[in-house]
């Protein structure tokens, strides 16, 4: 099993499907404003700007699990978790003010822009939070409107619905605890991994196979078997993610390297290292936590505390060991071979990319 071409192929058909369902909302927007039919383009062109579909395409797995029925259908329904994402990420890239998604401006700066060049530069920046908040909040509902019309029994749909709406408020969740740490300046290793449980276990991998499993009348037992396997690996994706937020290429990772430190996060990664550091070290690495206008020099210096310290070895043992965690689950279960064989191979995947 080829798992790039099995990603590659079912990104091109997700993506296909994205640009047929935002093509008709563009056309709806259109009879209704220019401005409207604007934003909808601009939201249009964020959702398809990038990315690996990997949420879309756990839930089509989640349903391969249970049914080998039509690709298509699941296919068309699985944009949900997609649109979902565009929400969520507008929203996010809001309230950590950053400036790059995917390689290319964010929503709230690319509406900041918009306003500066057509209308001045008064309440440019309220103008663009503004506007991104409610595109997302359009997208938001273009993700419940893709999951009600999806062509499966209606039980499973409102049910599918229910968990889509459990996902969305367990982000919630998570965004808040994740902000109020950063306010208190405070945090334990529990409250980072509660917040991963939260805010990316939820809605990467436990909640798309979930919604794809319900679309094929899973019971119970096959959605707690999804959560023994997606919960580590979502707690692996998000370790990693912070690793590469850290250790990464701005070309490759698509934002600003050291982002988590201008806004104050404190990782796994950094957390662990202010354990272990010099007394010299941690006043260093609190100064620069939340320091907007850190230097790469000041970042490299982290850098250096984080691998002298271990800390960069503990948190890829902490991905390996998650990522065997949902590995072991999901080889007890008795899934479909073919999905079983998919979900294994794509958990190694996920642990080791540098994207």
């Amino acid at each position: 099993m080829d798992i790039k071409t099995i990603i590659y192929d079912y990104r091109e058909k997700i993506n296909r499907q994205l640009e047929s369902f935002l093509a008709n909302k563009i056309e709806e927007a259109a009879g209704i404003s220019p401005d409207v039919r604007d934003v909808v383009v601009n939201a249009t062109e964020y959702t398809l700007r990038g990315g690996k579909r990997l949420r879309p395409i756990f839930f089509i797995y989640g349903y391969k699990c249970i049914s080998d029925g039509d690709d298509n259908a699941i296919i068309n329904a699985s944009i949900s978790i997609e649109l979902m994402q565009s929400y969520l990420l507008i929203h996010d890239d809001i309230m950590d003010e950053d400036e790059l998604r995917r390689g290319k401006p964010t929503f709230h700066v690319l509406y900041k822009d918009i306003c500066e060049r057509e209308f001045g530069d008064a309440k440019s920046v309220r103008f663009g939070e503004n506007m991104a908040i409610l595109t997302g909040d359009l997208l938001e509902a273009y993700g419940e409107e893709a999951l009600a019309n999806s062509d499966f029994d209606a039980r499973y749909v409102r049910r599918a619905l229910c968990k889509y709406l459990e996902i969305v408020r367990k982000v919630g969740y998570g965004q808040i605890m994740d902000i109020m740490s950063e306010r208190k300046g405070s945090i334990t290793a529990d409250e980072v991994l509660t917040i991963h449980r939260l805010k990316t276990a939820s809605y990467t991998i436990e909640g798309p196979l979930q919604l794809g499993a319900i679309l094929a009348g899973a019971g119970e037992r096959d959605l707690q078997v999804m959560s023994a396997y997606g919960i580590p690996l979502g707690i692996a994706f998000q370790i990693q993610d912070d690793i590469l937020g850290l250790f990464g290429r701005e070309a490759k990772i698509g934002k600003p390297v050291g982002s988590d430190i201008r806004e104050g996060k404190k990782t796994l990664l950094i957390l662990h290292a202010l354990e272990r550091c010099t007394d010299d070290e941690r006043r260093f690495i609190l100064r620069t936590m939340g320091n907007e206008h850190i230097t790469a020099d000041e970042i490299e210096a982290v850098r250096e505390i984080v691998r002298r310290t271990g800390s960069f070895d503990y948190s890829k043992q902490l991905v390996r060991s998650n990522t065997e965690r949902a590995i072991e689950a999901m080889e007890n279960s008795d899934f479909r071979a073919d999905a079983k064989e998919f979900l294994i191979k794509i958990a190694d995947f996920i642990g080791e990319r540098e994207y």
